[in-house]
């Protein structure tokens, strides 16, 4: 969707350390848009895009660049045959979801979606050529809300992975772009919003 003149443009950056088997259970970062949203004058914001973009640093295979390693296993068992998996999810929300398992596009509150999957098949003894198989989803507002998502609270971002093991005990760092227009929230609207909150 195209930038409009009266739409803002939020940027933020995120760091989210991974653990020594490239685990990274749920785990929140969040935007703040109190400059933006109250729900006693009825302000809100009415997201259109969300963009990510992910790094990792510090990074050895790209120490000048810092991309991200989209291949999570690249060596393993000397094993015909043998097969490794691994995912990471990134989302937004308005709803502190316990567990990123729960998050899809069907979930309450959820603005986006980017899942990463990872699939590495090995070679029997190492001296040839493993296979790769990396694909990704992206769900954005677009998708979820076309008329765009009405926030009147700061926004969540969750991470969680499972098996990424190119950033075992490293950082994955994302750079977030929100394009939002501000408006003003009809009551009936800000009320279901609220009722739903309370419902939590």
């Amino acid at each position: 969707m195209a930038k409009n003149s009266g739409d803002l443009i939020l940027r933020d950056r995120m760091q989210f350390e991974f653990d020594g088997a490239g685990d990274r259970s749920t785990l929140y970062g969040r935007i703040d848009t109190s400059a933006y949203v109250d729900t006693i004058s009825r302000q809100g914001l009415a997201v259109k895009e969300i963009y990510f973009q992910l790094r990792q640093s510090p990074s050895t295979k790209y120490p000048n660049t810092g991309l991200f390693e989209p291949v999570a296993i690249a060596g393993g068992p000397d094993v015909a045959g043998s097969f490794a998996k691994a995912g990471l999810r990134l989302y937004a929300t308005s709803r502190a979801y316990e567990n990123a398992s729960e998050v899809g596009i069907a979930s309450p509150d959820v603005l986006c979606v980017k899942t990463y999957n990872s699939h590495t098949a090995f070679n029997a003894d190492q001296t040839g050529t493993n296979v790769y198989l990396n694909q990704w989803e992206w769900y954005g507002p677009r998708d979820l809300h076309p008329e765009g998502y009405t926030l009147v609270s700061d926004l969540l971002i969750g991470v969680a992975a499972d098996n990424w093991q190119s950033l075992n005990t490293g950082t994955l760092e994302i750079d977030i772009l929100m394009i939002a227009e501000p408006i003003k929230v009809t009551t009936e609207r800000m009320n279901e919003i609220l009722s739903q909150a309370q419902d939590l």
